[in-house]
């Protein structure tokens, strides 16, 4: 492309759901002439936001990626989505970038998606500037804001910039390094107000004492009391922003155009440029837009070194070849062409057919492998169903392609319950799918709550006698069994005993008998659900010269069965899972007395390691009691919280909620 690889930089614009983040973009490409016009999410116009989910529903559900050039620098943007629900995208966008803006809205503070997303920036090593948006609000409590920065997300987060108010409102803001006030509305040098002189020399000198901390000299220098050179301030904060040790907090709007210019000079000025991260050209495919319009369209960022349209590269994932076509930079879904891509690049290649996110490009033969993201642990499960015979057949298709541009999402059959199970991070991710399937691939389907794979068992032990026995006008069907039946331990699932003596039963009608019974198990006693642990014994029987047959004795074995079942106290079992739930230490307390309420049993908690003041509750629940738990623990811990699951046992319904089971089943079975 041209540009040097120190004059790049590679920025996720980051934040929680509607604080702003594409008005932003949309605001630096206006100002920069990238666009001639200003888009907005209301009118579904913006550049970055070009899907037409995202139209409709006026939020972003995928990262984005944009560029834009400012003071003889090229600057990447990649627009992330800000919804928990989308977070996946979030986290690709941070991995494909150098550095973080991190927007906060300067009303409503930090948000639980704001200290998920830094969580993500600290492990990749990146640094990050916040921009606190919306500073034309009215009733703005901005030192309740950097507070609440300083108690949630990091207390090195620092002010370079102090709003300037009249009449309630903001007008300008006063550079703090520089010491000089500037309009808003104009960007031009204005009065420095002298009520704001105080603070102004209170900030800086807080400001000048965090950063004399990354410097010994400038350290010593500062306690000795002596005037210290703004240069050397200014050089030693871009060294601490680059090291991920401080983060710089300015003002803005993007909506309003309020403080964008600032931003790009602090962009340039205290972000990193790429560097190569490998000795041989690499590039790391971030993300995939998979549409019917489009068609498959893949992003790739570049590690180190060049790459080349036209040529055939190494997929190292794959361990195959991989040819790559035209490249072209993406502004939004604009494409343009270019011929090699270099370190820090961004290019979109179209049609790869053996490459999927998370691959590393390189040469052939290449070791190098660009580690991807760890995707987030699901949140929701639905059972996913066709509107009609011919949409079921078409679903799997059309959502394997959804989930190569979302690797977020899973879909599975349930062998259990038969259902096709959608999986992701929450209800309106799931809606999203079933939205695109309509409008993109022409399949109707719906989600319904998935069904609890409940199984059947016995408590008691007795013996049963079998009889089939038909007479037509030819040969007739004769098949006569006596079998023992009793429970087995949790978990050992069924087993059958011959004890035929004498040949009472035919040895080739035995296994006639044994299937016979497995095909009554799986039909069930009370609610039609499968039976488990029972041990059957065949001890005796009768047979036919004649008429006696393999389905005469199959039909013998059920009767059996079916009669002796109902002796020994048949009850209903439901499937245990064991959590893991993480949550910040002063809601434990409600998170437990919620899992208690969902008839959990709590084996323990300790503080996670991981993440300073969170608790992991360890806890076995039924799993019809967690089918909806995503938001309801998103609820209790202000989206802050997360959990996991896996299974554990069966154990025996409660006989109140058996009960209402059986009857629920028996209902679906006389509609049908």
């Amino acid at each position: 492309m041209g540009v040097a690889t120190d004059k790049k930089r590679v920025v996720a614009i980051c934040g929680s759901g509607g604080v702003g983040k594409t008005t932003l973009c949309e605001d630096i490409l206006f100002k920069t002439k990238k666009i001639t016009r200003k888009g907005s999410t209301d009118k579904g116009n913006t550049t970055m936001d070009f899907d037409s989910e995202e139209i409709d529903r006026k939020i972003s559900l995928q990262l984005a990626v944009g560029y834009t050039e400012w003071k003889k620098h090229f600057i990447y943007l990649i627009d992330t989505p800000g919804y928990h629900n989308f977070i996946a995208d979030a986290l690709c966008g941070i991995k494909a970038s150098d550095a973080a803006v991190m927007l906060i809205d300067i009303k409503d503070g930090p948000e639980a998606q704001n200290e998920r997303l830094l969580d993500e920036i600290r492990k990749e090593n990146k640094p990050a500037i916040f921009f606190l948006n919306g500073i034309d609000k009215e009733d703005i409590n901005f030192q309740n804001t950097i507070q609440s920065i300083k108690d949630s997300l990091t207390p090195k987060a620092f002010l370079l910039q102090l709003p300037i108010l009249k009449d309630a409102k903001v007008v300008g803001y006063v550079d703090i390094i520089q010491k000089k006030a500037f309009s808003f509305e104009d960007n031009k040098e204005m009065e420095l107000p002298a009520e704001i002189a105080d603070e102004l020399e209170e900030r800086y000198m807080e400001l000048v004492e965090e950063v004399s901390t990354y410097d010994d000299e400038l350290m010593e220098k500062y306690l000795e009391g002596e005037e210290l050179d703004k240069d050397t301030v200014v050089k030693t904060l871009k060294e601490a922003v680059k090291s991920g040790g401080f983060y710089p907090v300015i003002l803005g709007s993007g909506l309003k155009g309020y403080g964008t210019e600032q931003l790009l000079d602090e962009i340039v000025d205290l972000l990193p440029s790429p560097e190569n991260m490998f000795e041989e050209p690499a590039g790391l495919v971030f993300k995939t837009y998979n549409d019917p319009q489009m068609g498959k369209i893949s992003l790739v960022r570049v590690y180190s070194g060049s790459l080349k349209a036209d040529t055939s590269y190494y997929n190292v994932n794959k361990d195959q070849e991989e040819r790559l076509g035209t490249i072209n930079l993406m502004l939004g879904k604009s494409l343009s062409k270019v011929e090699e891509a270099t370190t820090g690049d961004i290019f979109a290649v179209a049609k790869l057919k053996i490459t999927q996110t998370g691959d590393t490009i390189a040469n052939k033969g290449s070791e190098v492998k660009c580690e991807f993201v760890k995707m987030p642990l699901p949140y929701i499960s639905a059972a996913i169903y066709g509107a009609s015979k011919g949409d079921e057949e078409k679903i799997g298709a059309a959502i394997s392609k959804i989930i190569e541009a979302d690797p977020s999402l899973s879909f599975t059959r349930n062998d259990e319950t038969g259902e096709f199970i959608l999986t992701g991070m929450g209800k309106l991710h799931l809606e999203t799918v079933v939205s695109r399937l309509k409008k993109k691939y022409g399949v109707e389907a719906q989600l319904k709550t998935p069904k609890v794979a409940y199984k059947e068992t016995i408590k008691g032990k007795t013996s049963s006698h079998g009889r089939y026995k038909k007479q037509t006008g030819g040969h007739g069907q004769f098949g006569d069994c006596v079998i023992e039946i009793e429970p087995l331990p949790r978990g050992k699932g069924f087993e059958f005993e011959d004890l035929i003596v004498g040949g009472a039963i035919p040895k080739q009608f035995i296994p006639s008998v044994e299937k016979g019974i497995k095909n009554a198990m799986e039909q069930g006693f009370l609610a039609g659900y499968p039976m488990i642990d029972i041990k059957i014994k065949l001890v005796d029987g009768k047979y036919h010269p004649v008429d006696s047959s393999d389905l005469a004795f199959q039909m013998a074995g059920s009767i059996a069965f079916k009669e002796g079942v109902a002796k020994c106290k048949p009850v209903l079992l439901e499937p245990i899972v064991e959590m893991e739930v993480y949550v910040p230490d002063e809601v434990m307390g409600d998170v437990i007395g919620d899992l208690n309420s969902r008839r959990g049993r709590v084996l323990g908690m300790e503080p996670y390691e991981d993440k300073k003041g969170y608790q992991r509750i360890r806890a076995l629940v039924p799993e019809a009691e967690i089918l909806e738990y995503a938001p309801s623990l998103r609820s209790l811990t202000a989206g802050r919280g997360f959990f996991k699951y896996q299974f554990s046992t069966y154990e025996e319904v409660p006989p109140q909620i058996a009960e209402k089971i059986i009857e629920e089943s028996k209902q679906e079975e006389d509609k049908k």
